[in-house]
């Protein structure tokens, strides 16, 4: 696509050229039969020596007929004589005549680019808001002890495919977090018939399996959602008819997944606080701060940092653990102080002993604060204390009361509550060890059926809560995926790139460019060639008329020049275009080469390097940077070469001419070519790091910002945020405006430089002249070629202003590219068998800090499950991720079947391991595709060929292709093979307990699920990470908490799947199941375990 576009551009720009210089040959050739004329009619027709009829019999063939056509059809003889002074300036105004048109031709493609852009902002523009009122709530009596509003839900319904344009996260999408819907698809409507009141001092509970419609209900509450049918009312007034400030201001959801900004803690949390609140006083707004830490079970986490308050937080909160980053979400969202609280699943990653005491922080607000206060919970635990809970299935409100009233019904919150305590028994009729920190060698008994799974730990250096906490004074433990103090170059001031000068990023873009020199010479060829035709064809008009005066130029007659003319004008088109295609066909190709090398080094350096990194400088790194390479590849290495090559040959021509016009040339092109580009260089050089450096900062703030767009909502900082975001804008526009300003200043010192040089030539020519008239023509058409050199030379004079960006580019990939790793990927052993994992004295410390776990050590068993438990911060997830070799222990060491990690083949490995983490990353296409990603590539190609290439397909349903294949004479075996690798993931997805679900949509497995999975609701992507695990098959598999955002029903199944793995049911071709070591905490989860740790 991207060829087939700029060859309709050469296309264009040949044709300019091609009408431009062809007219200036046109020009001077009607110059020349009109001086000629003239020239002839004063002479008498029988002494002239030329005349139109004798020009034409000099002419060969068709031109000749050509002469003699024009000789009747324009009657020169009318009008003033052309004298061969204004002969020789039509000749050289000529080529100056169509230069506009030619630039025209060069900024077709800029604004071809500007044009999409402006459709695609203009689209954003257009994009319908969410439909608001403008209605006020009354306020409260003062008198009345409550400060809650009621919430009154009846008979609510909502659809996303008839009220897709009102949803602010997208217009165009029209599915919801339940994932119940899919793109231009008739829909079931999200909710049907939602009744329930929430009042004042009272703590509601919602309750239901996911995809029941719960998140939906929030989020018409909160006004993210609009168009519901029915009434949804605050304090009477319908939410529909309040304005999007009044809800922000009296409605706050905490979300299972709240989005924390980069920055300092203290900004996160101020943003929630409104403005006429804050007090006067720094001392009373930390006091403030302090005591929503507390009531979030925060502070003392916060207490043990350096900065306290002013601890940074990373880029997608990479440096917390995911039970800190919601306790700071809930502490942030306390200091709002609405009227009504929402919590939905704000509690699903903390610890339980921390849920309870956040549990009574939020009691507390509905008893003794008098706030409107409802909670979504897949934890039926939580709903037991409730004033009142609310059950919905299938987007309706099925039974209300408290949880004894509802317990007696035994309807399905009874199920629902039964379930999750079966969960609870479920495993104890087997033996199962709890083991503490603390013992040094804690072992399994020998009938345990976790053979060779002997589970010991040590913690000689004593691992307590307040040891981990202070070990990381800007970084956490535990579910942290922590960055090292190493961070990429290129992504965070490195010094690998800071380092490079601008001659080694020169030569090293060079040598990238080496293998394709075969055709930047053909280009470079073709440019040369079309430059030298530019600047000729004006000096072969000169030759032309001076040959009219009986005064030959190298021995040409009138004739060849014009030939020479003509020939010109069509070479510079067509090589314009071969010059062009070429150096973009090289380009893109090294933009595509540079790409994929950038993706290697992301790839390589994840995830320790890349944890905390802003993504939005990554993406600009892939993006823009790698397409201002274009600049030096496309724009730059064929025009020096041409440059180059160009002056060479003019020097050459005019020393012809005139040897000391050849020295006035050449002093001209060193001027020009190399003076004027040191200076500006040196006037342009700190730009372009500045530039792109500001470019990657400001899609840092911009991407946190769309990613924490509900809570910049919510907290009515959008203002505030857009206004952060104009600074940085403003800033980066007054560099850029600093760029313009020195490159239009050398454009005005160059363009003053020519002309000064040009009237010098004039004076050398002119004494040439008086030492030698007979020289005069041949001088003349030196001056020409002098006057008509500068265009390659003067192209070299404006790369400093463009090549600043695109060396600062190059830098920064290159860092990239350059930066060590973590750890290093060069084992060779190839384990034959899955024997177990050791972590054998491990200690280890993040970047800079204290250590994590000291001397500790850790068998991981061959089959059943390990259950790990503990507090937020405790080194859970960091202790999975050393048995993934996302880094290497400081002391000790980690075994794989035996064998030193490092010394392990990182192929072998990863088939042997699989891990699910707390947050499940979707990729943006269909469920399947997000699946088949777990699947070898071999079987998904294999696959796609007997499928005819249509498993994949996002336009037809499964059942549908099958169908097709199956009537297919011959494809039997094609259609047995599709059908193989489709029942595969239906089986994955049936042990996820989300195959009903994906069975009820429209499009089935080929549903989009949008970007990181947004179309889907939590649970939903945590149910499709798990089916991608259990299609991996492999030998260990690390859970990182996950049911945390599961309903006690699919959380029964999951659990069961998990434990058919372990003990062989799901490994048909496995004697005795999988490893699998398990982090949760709920309680309910540690019930299948043959172990447990206790951190």
């Amino acid at each position: 696509m991207t060829m087939r576009v700029l060859q309709i551009q050469l296309r264009s720009l040949t044709a300019m050229d091609i009408v431009a210089y062809g007219g200036a040959a046109a020009g001077i050739g009607v110059a020349l039969w009109q001086y000629a004329h003239a020239t002839a009619a004063a002479a008498g027709a029988s002494t002239a020596g030329w005349s139109p009829i004798m020009l034409a019999a000099h002419l060969p063939g068709a031109f000749a007929y050509l002469a003699y056509g024009l000789q009747y059809l324009m009657p020169f003889g009318a009008g003033f004589p052309l004298t061969l002074a204004g002969l020789l300036l039509i000749v050289l105004l000529s080529a100056e005549f169509f230069i506009p048109m030619r630039q025209l031709g060069s900024f077709f493609h800029v604004a071809m680019n500007g044009m999409t852009s402006t459709k695609r902002i203009f689209a954003l523009l257009d994009t319908p808001e969410p439909e608001h009122g403008t209605a006020t709530l009354p306020a409260n009596d003062s008198d009345s002890a409550d400060d809650g509003l009621t919430v009154r839900f009846d008979h609510v319904g909502y659809s996303y495919d008839d009220a897709g344009h009102g949803d602010s996260k997208s217009a165009s999408a029209k599915t919801d977090k339940q994932g119940e819907t899919s793109p231009n698809s008739a829909v079931a409507p999200a909710l049907t018939n939602i009744t329930f009141a929430a009042r004042p001092g009272q703590f509601t509970a919602i309750v239901g399996i996911s995809g029941s419609g719960k998140s939906t209900a929030a989020s018409l509450l909160a006004g993210t959602l609009a168009g519901y049918r029915g009434s949804l009312t605050l304090n009477g007034v319908e939410v529909s008819d309040l304005s999007g400030e009044t809800l922000a201001g009296a409605v706050t959801v905490i979300g299972a997944s709240s989005h924390l900004f980069a920055g300092a803690l203290r900004e996160n949390l101020l943003m929630a606080l409104p403005d006429d609140e804050i007090p006067d006083s720094p001392d009373s707004v930390d006091s403030r701060l302090w005591s929503a830490l507390e009531q979030a079970r925060i502070a003392d986490f916060v207490h043990a940092q350096p900065n306290g308050l002013g601890m940074p937080i990373e880029s997608d909160a990479a440096n917390l653990s995911g039970g800190q980053r919601q306790r700071i979400a809930i502490a942030r969202a306390l200091l709002h102080d609405s009227p009504v609280f929402v919590f939905d699943e704000a509690t699903s990653s903390v610890d339980m002993e921390s849920e309870e005491l956040i549990l009574d922080t939020i009691r507390e607000l509905a008893q003794s604060r008098g706030k409107t206060v409802t909670m979504i919970t897949h934890r039926m635990a939580n709903a037991e204390h409730a004033d009142q809970v609310v059950v919905l299935e299938h987007g309706k409100s099925v039974e209300r009361g408290t949880h004894t009233e509802l317990m007696t019904a035994d309807g399905v919150y009874a199920k629902l509550f039964t379930t999750q305590a079966d969960i609870e028994n479920f495993g104890e009729g087997h033996a199962r060890r709890v083991l503490q920190v603390g013992s040094r060698k804690q072992e399994l008994s020998d009938d345990s059926r976790t053979e060779g799974g002997a589970a010991r730990v040590s913690a000689e250096a004593g691992m307590t809560v307040d040891r981990l906490q202070s070990a990381l004074p800007t970084a956490s433990v535990g579910g942290s995926e922590q960055a090292s103090a190493e961070t990429p170059a290129g992504v965070a001031n490195s010094d690998s790139s800071s380092k490079m000068s601008t001659f080694q990023v020169i030569r090293r873009l060079l040598k990238e460019a080496r293998p394709l020199a075969g055709l930047m010479a053909a280009a470079s060829t073709a440019g040369t060639i079309g430059h030298l035709s530019a600047t000729f064809l004006p000096v072969f008009g000169i030759i032309a008329a001076f040959a009219l005066t009986g005064n030959l130029v190298w021995g040409m007659g009138v004739a060849p020049a014009v030939i020479m003319m003509i020939i010109c004008a069509l070479l510079r088109g067509i090589t314009r275009y071969i010059e062009q295609y070429l150096n973009h066909n090289v380009a893109f190709h090294l933009l595509a080469l540079f790409r994929s090398k950038a993706f290697a080094a992301l790839r390589r350096l994840a995830p320790a390097k890349l944890a905390g990194k802003g993504k939005g400088n990554l993406i600009a790194m892939l993006t823009t940077d790698v397409e201002l390479l274009e600049i030096f590849f496309a724009h730059t290495i064929s025009p020096v070469a041409i440059a180059v090559t160009s002056t060479i040959i003019y020097t050459i021509v005019a020393a012809t001419l005139s040897p000391w016009m050849a020295l006035a040339l050449i002093a001209a092109h060193l001027v020009i070519g190399i003076l004027v580009p040191r200076f500006f260089a040196t006037g342009v050089r700190n730009l372009g790091p500045a530039i792109r450096g500001a470019a990657g900062e400001l899609d840092d703030v911009i991407l946190d910002d769309m990613r924490g767009l509900d809570e910049i909502i919510r907290f009515g900082r959008g203002e505030e945020r857009a206004q952060a975001i104009e600074d940085r804008t403003h800033a980066l526009w007054k560099d850029h405006a600093k760029l313009s300003k020195v490159n239009g200043r050398f454009t005005g010192i160059s363009g003053l430089l020519v002309a000064v040089l040009t009237a010098a030539s004039v004076a050398v020519a002119i004494a040439c002249a008086g030492a030698n008239p007979q020289s005069i023509p041949a001088l003349i058409a030196a001056f020409v070629l002098f006057a008509g050199s500068f265009g390659p030379t003067l192209a070299l004079a404006a790369l400093p202003a463009n090549l600043t960006q695109t060396f600062a580019s190059a830098s920064r990939l290159f860092g990239l590219m350059d930066e060590v790793p973590a750890v290093t990927e060069n084992g060779t052993v190839v384990p034959q068998e899955y024997m177990g994992m050791r972590l054998d004295d491990v200690t280890f410390a993040y970047a800079g800090e204290r250590e994590v776990l000291s001397d500790f050590s850790l068998d991981v068993p061959q089959h059943g499950v390990l259950g790990i438990q503990g507090p937020s911060g405790r080194g859970k997830s960091t202790m999975l991720k050393l048995l993934l070799r996302y880094w290497d222990p400081q002391r000790g060491q980690v075994t794989l079947s035996g064998t030193p990690l490092p010394e392990v083949d990182v192929h072998a490995r990863r088939r042997i391991q699989a891990m699910m983490s707390q947050e499940t990353h979707l990729f943006d296409g269909s469920i399947r595709d997000n699946l088949l990603i777990a699947l070898p590539e071999s079987e998904v190609e294999a696959a796609n060929v007997a499928g005819n290439g249509e498993v994949g397909a996002k336009t037809v349903d499964s059942r549908q292709q099958r169908l097709a294949a199956q009537s297919a004479e011959g494809d039997a075996v094609q259609a047995a093979a599709a059908d193989g690798l489709d029942a595969r993931l239906r089986q994955a997805l049936a042990k996820a307990s989300v195959l009903d679900l994906i069975d009820s949509l429209p499009d089935g497995l080929d549903t989009q699920v949008g970007e990181l999975g947004d179309r889907l609701s939590e649970g939903e992507r945590q149910r499709i990470g798990l089916a991608r695990v259990f299609l991996r098959n492999a030998d260990l598999v690390l859970f990182d908490e996950p049911t945390s955002r599961l309903d006690a029903l699919n959380e029964a199944i999951i659990l069961r799947s998990i434990h058919a793995m372990a003990v062989g049911e799901q490994h048909a071709d496995k004697e005795r199941g999988a490893a699998v070591v398990l982090v949760s905490h709920r309680e309910s989860a540690m019930r299948i375990a043959d172990a447990v740790l206790n951190l």
